[in-house]
């Protein structure tokens, strides 16, 4: 694949397609999903199975579903459609109604983030869909952590009838029981051929009749299973996507972005610098503190991960002379060194590992001029010490992770210290949350975010190491770093240094 290949992901609901769209997810449909095998009508074997603009069009008038697409420069090369339910006691459920990949475009990941978009949250009650491909029924079960079982289906058939209600297709003749879960969707479509463990694995959903598709439905109540790969796999896709994890933050809304003035106040006084003088923020996010330094005189450099913090950053400076870049602060950038630095609101602790965490340390080192200081903030290790409600060695037990409840908290508020929502592993030094995301034009997607957090003991003893002798450190809340406070008070929840290079 060309490294030029650079897809573009969204969520919306049915009712927001543009005619243009209907009639891109037509053509997808027509020339991509499959062929007629021809059982019910001899005629039509071998001809491809077509769904009309008007058919997608009829979609936007049902509330209830949504479509995940993928887009190339601008054309839709995958969808997956799918019904978001709530029934009346509150129970949310979801049916995957469609799934379609470009035929260039497939065995490259395309499929399974769709799919992950439209069954990742762990919230839900029911997430199921009618398939003929044994490989998806694996998906679902991957993704869900539970098993499809059919005896389980039969105890939840009222559940999954209410959802049927709002399907855009028919559906009739259920039949589920401890040997088989069918469904005769009318269906007849040319079975791809799979590898003969893919068909033994699904052999407990029955014997697949032409013109049904097997019923595949996974539930909450059921009990997780797991092991280690599996959830090492887990994990390591979670870190990968922390990057846009953060990209998500709605910082303009987030009550902790409000003390800018305040905070480059004391940032200004701390680092004891003159007009005029070169400054770099590392993990500037969508440019407030570089904004406001650089109206004060100061000539600044911003860097942060994102592209997109760095274009709304861009965007929020408007003609102010501010160098920004995307850069990963685990990684030293070439050029110049700086008269001062900083590195605020917990870019140092965003990574799983201490070795990545220190790399920006070192990063900051590198890039301070001789006697020059920093100032920089991490979340306080004691504070949660203190308050942790879910704790415990994630790795010996990873059902502690899997059970703990998701929050939206990182796109919506930015409050980190929801103890509802946080769990301990003090043995790592981690604080794991699920962060879910949707609504903002991109993926639906949850994410497990991992933050490392220090004492200030540990902290202090990293910088000395590492040729940044500690000037101060304290105590304090967002916005306030002029007041310090003691270790355990209820708004402790972070711990600032200022630096200075040796």
């Amino acid at each position: 694949m060309s490294r030029s290949f650079h897809p573009t992901y969204r969520t919306i609901k049915c009712s927001d397609l543009s005619e243009q769209e209907c009639c891109e997810c037509s053509y997808l449909f027509s020339t991509c999903y499959g062929k007629y095998s021809g059982k019910d009508n001899p005629a039509k074997k071998g001809l491809r199975i077509k769904l009309s603009p008007a058919r997608y069009q009829a979609l936007r008038k049902n509330n209830e579903m949504f479509v995940s697409l993928c887009q190339l420069q601008g054309i839709i090369i995958g969808t997956c459609f799918f019904l978001k339910k709530t029934l009346a006691n509150g129970q949310k459920c979801v049916w995957i109604t469609q799934l379609v990949v470009h035929s260039s475009y497939r065995k490259i990941g395309i499929a399974t983030r769709l799919l992950q978009s439209a069954w990742g949250f762990s919230d839900y009650f029911a997430w199921g869909l009618a398939t003929a491909n044994s490989i998806t029924v694996k998906t679902l079960e991957s993704v869900t952590w539970r098993k499809v079982d059919p005896t389980v289906i039969f105890d939840n058939l009222e559940v999954i009838s209410k959802i049927t209600e709002s399907l855009p297709y028919p559906t009739q003749n259920i039949s589920v029981d401890p040997t088989k879960s069918l469904i005769n969707t009318n269906f007849f479509i040319e079975r791809e051929k799979h590898e003969s463990t893919d068909e033994v694995y699904i052999q407990h959903l029955g014997e697949l009749p032409e013109g049904h598709e097997w019923l595949a439905f996974t539930f909450q109540t059921q009990e997780m299973y797991f092991d280690e790969k599996r959830f090492n796999d887990f994990i390591e896709f979670s870190a990968e996507q922390l990057n846009d994890a953060y990209s998500r933050m709605d910082m303009s809304n987030q009550s902790w972005a409000k003390g800018t003035v305040a905070e480059v106040d004391f940032v200004e006084q701390a680092l004891n610098i003159q007009k005029g003088s070169t400054l770099l923020d590392i993990g500037c996010g969508q440019g407030r503190h570089c904004i406001e330094l650089a109206k004060r005189g100061y000539r600044v450099t911003g860097i942060d991960a994102s592209e997109q913090h760095i274009a709304k950053a861009k965007e929020n400076a408007g003609v102010l002379d501010i160098h920004f870049r995307v850069w990963d602060a685990r990684k030293r950038p070439t050029g110049k060194s700086f008269d001062a630095v900083i590195c605020l609101y917990d870019v140092v602790g965003s990574f799983r590992t201490l070795d990545e965490n220190v790399a920006i340390i070192r990063t900051i080192a590198s890039k301070l001029r001789k006697g020059g200081r920093a100032v920089l903030s991490v979340m306080n290790m004691r504070y949660i010490q203190l308050r942790a409600r879910h704790r415990g060695n994630v790795a010996s037990h990873p059902h502690l992770l899997l059970n703990l409840p998701a929050s939206n908290h990182m796109q919506a508020t930015g409050n980190m210290f929801d103890m509802d929502y946080q769990l301990l592993d003090e043995e790592k030094h981690l604080v794991y949350h699920k962060e879910q995301f949707e609504k903002d034009g991109l993926l639906s997607a949850e994410y497990v975010v991992a933050d490392y957090r220090f004492t200030q003991a540990e902290l202090q003893q990293i910088l000395s190491a590492n040729g940044l002798r500690v000037i101060e450190s304290r105590f304090v809340r967002a916005g306030h770093f002029d007041v310090p406070l003691p270790e355990e008070d209820d708004n402790a929840k972070e711990i600032l240094f200022v630096v200075e290079k040796a």
